[in-house]
């Protein structure tokens, strides 16, 4: 860790910096917004390319019983 004499601190190339929480909080805001955007665009094209008669998804369920040993 390095500190200089602007009082900057530097780890392997790396800069701390001090921000404020409002923009901080609109940072986060901007990269969420980005990632839903892009999960909602993948999920539309796969639901574009969905057929019924084959079905790119299956919702499938599995069940355990056991039996009485007869």
């Amino acid at each position: 860790m390095n500190e200089s004499k602007s009082g900057m601190i530097e780890i392997g190339g790396l800069i701390l910096c001090k921000t404020s929480r409002t923009m901080a909080e609109q940072r986060n805001r901007y990269y969420e917004d980005i990632t839903r955007r892009q999960s909602d665009a993948v999920n539309n094209n796969l639901m574009k390319e969905n057929d019924p008669r084959m079905p790119l998804f299956r919702d499938s369920s599995s069940k355990v019983t056991f039996g009485t040993g007869n």
